[in-house]
């Protein structure tokens, strides 16, 4: 079970408790991690890929909304709207990359999970703008003036942070959000 996914409860903690919520999305998102061997050399790789990233989020998030907007994916894309969600892309980006795993990360998957349900964001198109700024990102690796091996093994980290927040972001799409 993933995070924001409704906690069945034991004979230990027959109320649910928000601590125990708490340990339990600690304890499966640390599943997760090792699941997808994300240690701290990966860690290290996802700043590395962060640094690359970022001078370029503008340009990225604008690219990425045009795209969506030209496709009518969602009528709460207006061009107001996209000035408040690249920064919100651009921090959620930095938060996965910098890899820390929090708390506050947590929160801000849920949160996000939420809001796509709230503007009935379907999670096919969820998927697919995923995927579109994955390409854009892999794009960036492969222009990279890095080594064939160093582009590889960032293609590999991209892939397991992708594979990481996607399942936590689709785990809260159709569960009940705990808070």
């Amino acid at each position: 079970m993933g995070v924001g996914m409704t906690i069945s409860r034991s004979a230990h903690d027959p109320g649910g408790s928000p601590s125990s919520v708490a340990n339990h999305d600690a304890d499966e998102i640390e599943r997760l991690l090792r699941f997808f061997e994300i240690d701290q050399q990966t860690r290290e790789a996802g700043r590395e890929l962060f640094a690359l990233f970022d001078p370029h989020a503008d340009a990225i998030f604008g690219k990425f909304y045009q795209k969506v907007q030209a496709f009518a994916v969602n009528p709460h894309v207006t061009d107001a709207a996209i000035v408040r969600l690249k920064a919100k892309q651009r921090a959620h980006w930095a938060a996965l990359l910098t890899a820390n795993f929090s708390p506050d990360y947590i929160q801000g998957i849920r949160r996000i999970g939420g809001q796509h349900r709230e503007i009935e964001l379907g999670s096919m198109w969820f998927v697919a703008g995923y995927a579109q700024l994955k390409i854009i990102f892999l794009n960036l690796i492969v222009a990279a003036g890095f080594p064939p091996e160093k582009k590889d093994a960032l293609i590999l980290v991209l892939e397991k942070y992708v594979a990481v927040d996607m399942a936590l972001a689709l785990s809260a799409y159709d569960s009940v959000l705990l808070d």
